[in-house]
């Protein structure tokens, strides 16, 4: 890259919600060179392992708080936050914001923000996703926390990236007055996911080539479409169904449930290797999607997937070998699809070689931020 592009701070203050982490371990990896700086909130603590070529002194780390009532005070007032962006801005003459997880807990201060640098701002889901809570208050909770500050979010931000074109699409018919852009989705295969080397302790004793899903349980991501079908299809059941992510299950399971084996923790990324490379088909039967990487890992591992017809995973994935398309939300549609795949495998590398270029990214999102003034 040029040395004569602007002086950027990438912003991270979302860094441990689900998917997060690795999308905003991604790009700073690819695109930060010097002078520029990065400010991450976590639960977690520091992280420079997973950025092994950018020195230490070039992040600022910042603990998330604990209590319920600190917690409640950041998500709506998180001053140390602003004042060290601030700071940052001045001591390091940053000249541009790159905001890289949705930064919720910025929604009242953004518009300041960007009153002495201009500020790009990712948007991951530009239609609020279908979720389902336990109760009532849990769901105005989310609406309150996410859904509420999330439009005051895309109200307030001149300068927007989508890794989806048909987000991209929306965008310009919500906000015609504001510039939005596109670029490739980066690959959420890092070293620990590319180099392996844990097992998974629940598939000790199960054979190679069962169905897989992996991601968070949610509603819009249809895990519950997936069981139906298996549990609705003998012929399916020949195979171990796999569903692995973290979340409440937040449906019911079957009492004539057989075969299925649950991995309902955060699975670590030096045991995906292990999770993929043994799986026969990986699966992902989103009801809604905006953008994801989901696509990145099973194609780098070169696995048949099932895909719900969404435009996202059109536009990602069309006439890609080893794929197999099906109606969103038809659970019959979802078992034929998956049967074929297993009759037919074939390879999805070419799909991670075209769709996730290092150097198409890199490429793409230079002269996004260079342009944004």
């Amino acid at each position: 890259m040029s040395s004569s592009r602007r002086h950027i701070l990438f912003l991270a203050t979302e860094y441990d919600a689900p998917g997060m982490r690795p999308y905003a371990r991604t790009i700073i990896n690819t695109m930060w060179q010097e002078d520029d700086h990065v400010l991450i909130v976590t639960r977690h603590g520091a992280d420079n392992d997973a950025f092994p070529d950018i020195p230490a002194s070039a992040f600022s780390w910042i603990d998330y708080p604990t209590s319920k009532v600190s917690k409640a005070l950041f998500r709506f007032h998180p001053a140390n936050v602003k004042r060290a962006i601030r700071q940052l801005i001045s001591s390091h003459a940053i000249d541009m914001v790159y905001s890289l997880t949705g930064e919720l807990i910025l929604a009242g201060c953004i518009k300041k923000l960007q009153q002495s640098v201009p500020l790009l701002y990712t948007v991951h889901d530009a239609v609020y996703h279908d979720y389902k809570f336990s109760n009532v208050f849990k769901g105005l909770k989310d609406r309150l926390i996410i859904a509420g500050p999330q439009r005051r979010l895309f109200r307030d931000t001149p300068h927007k990236v989508t890794n989806s074109l048909a987000q991209l699409e929306l965008l310009k018919q919500s906000f015609p007055e504001h510039e939005s852009h596109y670029a490739p989705f980066p690959t959420l295969v890092n070293d620990d996911i590319a180099r392996g080397g844990n097992k998974v302790p629940e598939l000790k004793s199960i054979e190679d080539g069962y169905i897989l899903f992996f991601g968070t349980l949610h509603l819009y991501k249809g895990v519950h479409l997936l069981y139906d079908a298996y549990l609705s299809h003998p012929e399916l059941q020949s195979r171990p169904l796999v569903i692995a992510g973290t979340q409440d299950i937040y449906f019911e399971r079957s009492a004539e449930e057989k075969n299925v084996i649950w991995i309902n923790r955060f699975v670590d990324d030096r045991e995906v290797a292990d999770l993929f490379s043994r799986a026969a088909v990986v699966v992902y039967p989103y009801i809604s999607a905006t953008q994801s990487g989901v696509t990145s890992i099973a194609s780098y591992f070169d696995k048949p997937m099932v895909l719900s017809n969404l435009p996202f995973f059109r536009q990602t994935c069309e006439d890609c070998q080893g794929v197999e398309f099906f109606p969103a939300g038809e659970a019959e549609a979802l078992a034929a699809a998956i049967s074929s795949s297993l009759q037919s495998p074939a390879s999805t590398r070419s799909l991670y070689e075209h769709q996730y270029s290092t150097t198409a990214f890199r490429t793409a999102l230079t002269a996004i931020l260079q342009s944004t003034k």
